[in-house]
This record gives C-alpha cells, structure tokens and sequence, in this order.
C-alpha cells in the first residue's frame, strides 16, 4: 500500500481497547465523581499547560491563557453557531472576565503550535475519556472480534488562498479543501484514528493498516475495495466486510442462494449483473490481478440483491472473509449496516460541532479549528457515553450534541475555576441528558437497527 505523504496531514491515534484494555462490563466505574476525576486529570489548568509548552504554543503566560483559550474554542463550537473567529473571542471573554482584543487574541491563535496543541489535547481526551459503550450479545457470534472497526472520509472546503497548502480535488469551486480520514470503533462509539489529509490525496492510502486489524472486523464503503489489502488482512488474522464495485469481474467459483442451495449455472462465469438472478447471491470468487507477479485472491462476496424497477436489477457487492458456516449472508449484511455510525459521528461534527470553512487565510488557524471542532464533539459524546453508563438508560448522541449548550458551558466553567463543583456540574448533565437525550426508538433499535446485529448497550437497563 502506498505509504501517505507527511507534509500534508496530521495524525492522531490512538486505541483505547489496545492500549488500555478497559473491563467491559457493569462493574466498570463510570460516575460523576469518576468521570469529573478523569475531566481533571486529562483537562486540567496544568496539564493543559504542560501540553502548550510542549508544542510551542506557551512560552510565558499572557492574557490568554491555554485553558481559556481551549475552553472558549469548546464552547463556541461545541454549544452554539461560530462562523467567525470572534465568535471564539467572545467566549473567551465571557468565561475569563477579561477584555482581550481581536488582534492579540488572533496572534495567539495563528502561533505555528497552535494546532499540535489542540491535536494533541483532542489525544489525551480519546485515550483517557473513551468507556466501552456496546458489546456482543452473551453467546453471540461477535464475541470472536476484540472490536469493529469502521473507517470512511469527510472532506470540506477552506479558504481559497490555502489552496497551496490544503488542495482539494475540485480546483473551480474548492480550490482549497481538506478530507478526515477517520476510523472508529463501533462499541467505543468514538474515534480511535483521525487524519487529516489535503482533498486531492487518494483516500485509500489512508485505510488502517492490516496489522492493526488482529482479532477486529472493519467495515469500509466502496472506495476501499482493495484486492491486496484483502490479502493482507486475512495474513495478519483480521476480517473484513467492504463494499465492492460493479467495475470487477472476477471468475465465479462456487454460487449459494439465500437458502445455500449450489446454483451451478453461475459457476465458472464471470460475475456481471447480467447473469445474476433477481436474488440474493453467496458467491467464491477468484480475482486476478492485472500484473504478471500479483498474487490470486480467493474470497468471498455477497451480492444482495435490491429490486430498482421491473426493467432493471440492482446489487449491493459485499467483499469479506467472515466464514459462511458461521456468517449467513443475511448476517453479512446486518453488520455492514453498522458503518452507517460513522456517517452519524460526521454529520454530528458538522452540524453540533461547526467543522465546517472559517473565514481565515492562515494554515495554522484553519487546521486548530478543525482539531477544535472535533474536540468539542468528542467531549459531548463521552459526557453522553458516561450518562448513559451512569443512569442506564440508552442515549442519543445526536440529541445530546444539539442541547450542548444547557449542560457544557457550566463543566468548562468548573474546569476554569480548578474543579470545583465539577462533579455536580456533570451530575446535573447527566440528570438533564436522561430526561431530554433518551434514544427515541430503542426496540427499533433491536430490531433494524445499529443493535440487530447482536449488539446491546453496557448497563442498559
């Protein structure tokens, strides 16, 4: 695979579920006196500061300090609508009691380190602040996979004049533009690896590395279908289900109808939509490379068959190794409808969390915001994930994000202030997130939804 190039994106990464194991059970602690010690630890005044140092965005204390500034850029974008710069100033001033200007504020904001900064304390809140919120049924057949992997991209536009630095793939209408490039774990429910790359770079180069698949199941869109990387994921012990394009024609091997009758007729042809029948179909295929040393991939694919007219057929291709003897087809297809949660995850970045194009020419503000933005999404979603934890009752991400503004201000002002109250701060969020973030369907949920796979909320009650 072609390795990505470094001086166009900036990585954060890292897995909780990998690096440090959290028990995945009820007994796990997840409180407001917990959660509010974590909040500390990992948002504190002096860990903020350690951080600012250490990327160069601190050398002495000014007016604006690290943790105001990281608490205005919270809240303006995490609680409300931010389309200019001093929408973030006026937060800051509101939250500190001071009367900073724009141009002092906006020096601080363009400082080279001030996107490492944000980087790296949206790290810190990944691998400290994530709790397991889903897992596999007792008994259930997802208990072989350390975890679900989704990974997919979302791009944007920026500034025009950051063309040069950040260049998007449509040079009239978006000449510049960036794409995160992002994997998340679906029973974690946040992100563990996010990469921010120019538009124009080929996304698949972005994909997980097959390594770090052992034991986890990823799901990917059709952009991913990658007859190599397929290889490589099955070598190094991983499973994969991706969306596959109608552009291949590998040999057909062995055909199943959906009630694993052999239909010999398809066997030894080509795979077009032509010669499938109006059904579902589990085929083996063997895939060719076109290179004269690329090796023969033998796997699977699930063609699910959607009635479009009475003249047309249509199919969704599924690519995975899954085993047919333990994975039906029909259950193939239940779990892909899981990446559906990373489509969620974006659309929470970008209408709760204002990850959208600021008004600025300046490479180094417009990248901080981004990492910003996510911060603020990221917050919301592990004060829900504890709530959630905490009360047992299942929660709307979603809802919880849009109503940020009638619990997050007072957490970040128990954060200014050093802590104090803070624990009461979330246990009020946590009370208000149960009465006005309930999930809306949670028995469709079961049964069509992202928990038909076999997947159940932990402490749900």
């Amino acid at each position: 695979m072609q390795k990505a190039p470094e001086t166009t994106y900036t990585c954060v990464y890292q897995n909780p579920r990998k690096e440090a194991p959290v028990p995945a059970n009820e007994a796990t602690r997840v409180d407001a006196e917990s959660i509010a010690t974590t909040l500390l630890e990992t948002l504190g005044e002096q860990k903020v500061e350690q951080i600012a140092r250490k990327c160069g965005m601190l050398k002495r204390l000014r007016e604006v300090t690290p943790l105001g500034l990281l608490v205005a850029c919270v809240s303006a974008l995490g609680a409300g609508e931010a389309n200019w710069l001093a929408d973030i100033l006026r937060a800051f001033n509101a939250f500190t009691g001071k009367s900073v200007r724009y141009k002092p504020f906006h020096n601080q904001l363009r400082k080279a380190g001030f996107p490492e900064f944000l980087r790296q304390v949206l790290e810190s809140v990944l691998s400290k602040l994530t709790v397991p919120v889903l897992r596999g049924l007792p008994q259930s057949k997802l208990s072989a996979f350390d975890d679900i992997l989704l990974h997919d991209g979302t791009s944007f536009a920026l500034h025009d004049s950051l063309a040069h630095r950040w260049p998007g793939r449509f040079t009239k209408n978006s000449p510049a533009a960036v794409e995160l490039h992002v994997t998340m774990s679906a029973l974690d429910d946040n992100p563990v690896s996010i990469v921010l790359a120019a538009d124009k770079e080929a996304e698949r180069q972005f994909a997980p590395d097959a390594k770090s698949i052992e034991r986890c199941l990823l799901l990917e869109d059709r952009g991913y279908q990658d007859r190599r990387f397929f290889l490589e994921v099955r070598r190094a012990g991983g499973f994969f289900i991706v969306r596959g394009t109608k552009a291949i024609r590998p040999f057909i091997r062995k055909a199943y109808d959906t009630h694993g009758r052999r239909l010999r007729h398809l066997e030894g042809k080509r795979l077009s939509w032509r010669i499938l029948p109006r059904e579902t179909v589990d085929l083996d295929i063997e895939w060719q490379g076109r290179g004269p040393g690329d090796d023969v991939y033998e796997g699977r694919l699930v063609a699910i068959y959607r009635a479009a007219s009475r003249n047309r057929k249509s199919y969704t291709y599924l690519h995975t190794n899954l085993v047919r003897s333990d994975f039906s087809w029909f259950d193939v297809g239940q779990l892909y409808r899981l990446r559906w949660q990373i489509e969620l995850l974006f659309k929470e970045w970008k209408s709760h969390a204002n990850l959208h194009r600021f008004v600025t020419s300046k490479s180094t503000i417009a990248e901080g915001l981004i990492w910003a933005s996510i911060l603020a999404a990221t917050l919301k979603r592990t004060i829900t994930h504890a709530a959630e934890r905490s009360s047992g009752t299942e929660l709307s991400t979603q809802r919880a994000a849009s109503a940020a503004k009638h619990f997050l201000d007072e957490i970040l002002r128990c954060l200014l202030r050093g802590g104090r109250s803070l624990a009461r701060a979330l246990r009020t969020a946590f009370h208000y997130l149960r009465e006005n973030a309930q999930r809306a369907h949670p028995n469709r949920d079961r049964k069509k939804g992202r928990l038909s796979s076999g997947l159940s909320p932990i402490g749900a009650l």
